[in-house]
């Protein structure tokens, strides 16, 4: 049952980076992460990639007592990069965590690399109060995605190239019929700034939509900024022993 006050409760720091301060305090996929708070009473982590798994913000919300849980897969070099040992999860399962009802919920492409469904990655549904929250990781429009009965819906409307496109994103939500759909994980190289009003006109009608003004970034470009001088640097090396061996 859709309660306003969850709805209030949730805060988008930037991408995928969500925040959600009730009774506990839930981050998911933290990143960007402003001053160190150390509030953290759950840390739920759905991938690895760099825009979703960020150790230097994790550390930044740590309390002795903070839970950290994340798939099964990179449970390791969570606690290697955090000195935590997670919570180890993998799809479908039901669990309670810091006295949360949690249900994982498989995250994966169809027909792109980027997130295999072999890597066991995860969507998560929490239940707060009477309020079902379903925040979906990085996914496609898959049978488990869509089968998700939820009140409040974060989901992807990036530009197809690592997770739905922005009409895929609204014929999801359309079937999943939640209270409140809250659009994620756009940017600069993902779907742009049209992406949620793009997403907002192909929700059906008796759908709010909640666009967050924090949501939109430029990670994709600033990633790409990273690796080209690392890629120039290794092609060098490679060119030099290359040419004197």
């Amino acid at each position: 049952m859709f309660q306003q006050e969850i709805l209030n409760q949730i805060q988008v720091n930037i991408h995928s980076s969500v925040c959600i301060r009730g009774e506990k305090v839930i981050y998911i996929d933290p990143i960007r992460i402003p001053d160190e708070p150390h509030d953290a009473d759950l840390i739920l982590i759905t991938h690895p990639h760099f825009d979703h798994f960020s150790p230097k913000d994790i550390k930044k919300l740590l309390r002795e007592d903070t839970v950290i849980a994340v798939p099964e897969h990179i449970a390791g070099i969570v606690k290697f990069r955090t000195g935590r040992e997670p919570v180890r999860l993998t799809p479908g399962q039901p669990l309670t965590v810091c006295g949360i009802p949690v249900e994982t919920v498989a995250a994966y492409n169809l027909n792109k690399p980027a997130h295999r469904k072999s890597m066991g990655w995860l969507g998560y549904v929490l239940t707060l109060g009477e309020t079902r929250v379903y925040i979906t990781g990085d996914t496609d429009v898959t049978p488990e995605s869509s089968a998700v009965k939820c009140d409040i819906l974060m989901l992807p409307v990036s530009g197809g190239m690592f997770t739905m496109t922005a009409k895929q994103a609204a014929e999801m939500t359309n079937q999943i019929q939640p209270h409140t759909v809250i659009p994620i994980h756009y940017g600069a190289l993902l779907g742009g700034r049209t992406a949620p009003e793009d997403f907002r006109a192909a929700v059906a009608a008796g759908i709010e939509t909640d666009i967050r003004d924090t949501v939109y970034n430029n990670l994709m470009i600033w990633q790409i900024l990273r690796v080209i001088p690392i890629a120039l640097i290794c092609g060098c090396i490679g060119y030099l022993v290359g040419r004197f061996l």
